[in-house]
């Protein structure tokens, strides 16, 4: 596997728990289980972390109260925590914004109900608007309910509800059975230890108890697992995806978010035909297209690529559906590797000036280098023809391999499609118009070779950077030396900076359609769109000419072009 490099750090430059203090302690049992005895970190909460604890904390007590008042005993204490990624990201020293909150004697609705009830009393909701640290509103405080579900797994009722501005998620203590054919199991009321067990990683099924605000580990793996930057399931891996088949992509994800390795024997399981198969049947195409556009926005794209190729899982997860045609993945590493490298921080002084260029012209943003992983991540898909229909009526359209992919397999949004369409499409078109500019042959005048590549960019529309990113993406896929291709494409990009066409796709016509109409004495026509294209061409050829009475001049005597 790949070596696991960082790009999101701590503050002290360091990607590890965040030992703050240290507090040895006896876990003996809870909910009827026994966590391991180890070394624990005390987490420190913030302001609003802190307020949230309170409020929780006394809706406990005002919940109790009540019961006891109508005669109700409760057979346990209940015991509120906070679960799963947040207490992974506190360890982590990493900022989040959404608190999961585990109840253990009664649902999230139920809980949620009290809640509400508890801060419709003008007192109760004072005490917490009263911070003197936090400015806090009465807006900051409402409840949002979401009803029982079974098709969403929702059996038993959870609320989603905003506190002091953080997402919380208020859900009971849970016991998950499945079925063979689905990957929404039947839930009940569960112990802490079962809750913890019916996660998808170790570092995940970390608690932080709000009674008694100690941290709890109960599958004993989680900080270690956290040290080691391991990637595991709590329970054996083969079952845990049989039963859940979109957890291996999940923890895929999380290895590319968090930096962490994999432990093999979860590797085993994950390259299983079975689990394959379970994936396929089991699991909605728009729930892999959600998890697959994650793993692409993680930290380290490239570590959830890496272990996709090495794992042999590509065909399962960019999957097609329609015939037997298999994507082409032998060489797809050195196109992953690539754009890994463009984004690099670490360059070589030699390679430094040609890279640089190509992401400051094609990667302008974050968005971009999603886009930009997109790209790489169906390099394998490109170059395998499309589909030859059976039938005249046959649904949906057949475009590119890729494309299909994308919008039948993985359902992603239609910029996604189109992109990797126009990709297909026009690759081939970009290396050789490449080729062209830095070997200069293309004839004419240097003010018509401008046009001349100016138009042919403007045919590629507004995406033509992943058009271009596709294309070198597809060259050193087939074999050309990476560092031939960067100086290629950095030359390429130095003419249309030099050139002033790298915003050519935007270029408007010097005159809009109602002074050209004027100017012909015509009503507007099919003529119109032809002859602000000529427009467009007159101004590539005259960069520096911004006299539009000469343009339309010069439009006018081309009138028997236009057939009017």
């Amino acid at each position: 596997m790949p070596a696991q490099k960082r790009k999101n750090t701590n503050s002290d430059g360091e990607f590890r728990i965040r030992k703050i203090k240290q507090s040895k302690r006896r876990n003996g049992k809870m909910d009827g289980t026994k966590m391991k005895r180890q070394t624990l970190p005390t987490i420190e909460l913030t302001p609003i972390e802190k307020t949230i604890q309170r409020l929780l904390l006394d809706l406990k007590g005002y919940i109790e109260q009540k019961e006891k008042s109508e005669g109700r005993t409760a057979q346990e204490e209940m015991v509120l925590r906070f679960t799963g990624g947040w207490v992974r990201d506190k360890l982590l020293g990493v900022t989040s914004h959404d608190i999961d909150v585990a109840i253990s004697t009664m649902t999230g609705l139920q809980f949620g109900t009290y809640l509400q009830e508890y801060l419709d009393d003008p007192d109760n909701l004072q005490k917490y608007m009263d911070n003197k640290e936090l400015a806090f509103t009465s807006e900051m405080l409402k409840v949002h309910t979401i009803k029982a579900n079974p098709e969403k797994s929702k059996h038993l009722e959870t609320v989603a509800t905003k506190l002091f501005g953080l997402d919380i998620d208020l859900v009971n203590l849970r016991k998950e059975t499945y079925t063979e054919h689905s990957r929404n199991p039947q839930v009940e009321f569960g112990t802490a230890e079962e809750d913890a067990l019916r996660r998808d990683a170790t570092v995940n099924a970390l608690f932080y108890n709000l009674n008694t605000s100690m941290l709890e580990d109960f599958t004993g793996l989680g900080l270690d697992d956290m040290e080691r930057k391991l990637i595991r399931t709590p329970l054996e891996p083969y079952q845990t995806f049989k039963d859940d088949p979109l957890r291996v992509l999940r923890l895929i994800r999380f290895a590319s978010r968090l930096g962490y390795h994999i432990d093999e024997k979860t590797q085993e399981a994950m390259q299983n035909d079975d689990i394959k198969r379970a994936f396929k049947l089991k699991i909605s195409k728009e729930r892999v297209g959600v998890e697959v556009e994650k793993t692409l926005r993680a930290a380290d794209p490239r570590i959830g690529l890496r272990y996709i190729d090495d794992l042999g899982l590509y065909s399962t997860i960019f999957a097609n559906q329609y015939d037997d045609a298999e994507p082409h993945v032998a060489s797809w590493s050195l196109a992953y590797d690539a754009l890994d490298h463009i984004l690099s921080r670490v360059l070589k002084t030699d390679e430094l000036r040609h890279i640089k260029r190509i992401k400051n012209i094609l990667i302008r943003n974050e968005d971009e280098t999603f886009y930009a992983w997109v790209m790489a991540a169906f390099t394998p898909w490109v170059t395998v023809p499309e589909r030859v229909p059976t039938s005249r009526k046959q649904k949906p359209p057949i475009i590119a391999r890729a494309a299909e992919v994308a919008r039948d397999n993985l359902r992603m949004e239609n910029k996604i499609v189109n992109a990797l369409k126009d990709a297909t499409a026009l690759f081939k078109e970009v290396s050789s118009l490449k080729s062209s500019v830095i070997s200069k042959d293309i004839p004419g005048t240097a003010a018509e070779v401008r046009q001349h590549v100016g138009l042919q960019i403007r045919s590629w529309k507004k995406d033509w950077r992943l058009i271009v990113l596709m294309a070198m993406l597809q060259e050193i896929s087939a074999g050309v030396e990476p560092r031939k291709v960067f100086q290629e494409y950095d030359a390429f990009l130095s003419y249309l900076e030099k050139e002033d066409l790298l915003e050519v796709s935007e270029l408007r016509p010097i005159a809009n359609g109602k002074e050209v109409s004027t100017a012909f004495g015509l009503p507007d026509g099919k003529w119109l769109s032809s002859a602000l294209d000529m427009l467009i061409s007159w101004q590539l050829l005259h960069p520096h000419n911004a006299d539009k009475n000469q343009a339309l001049e010069e439009l006018k005597s081309r009138r028997a072009e236009l057939g009017v």
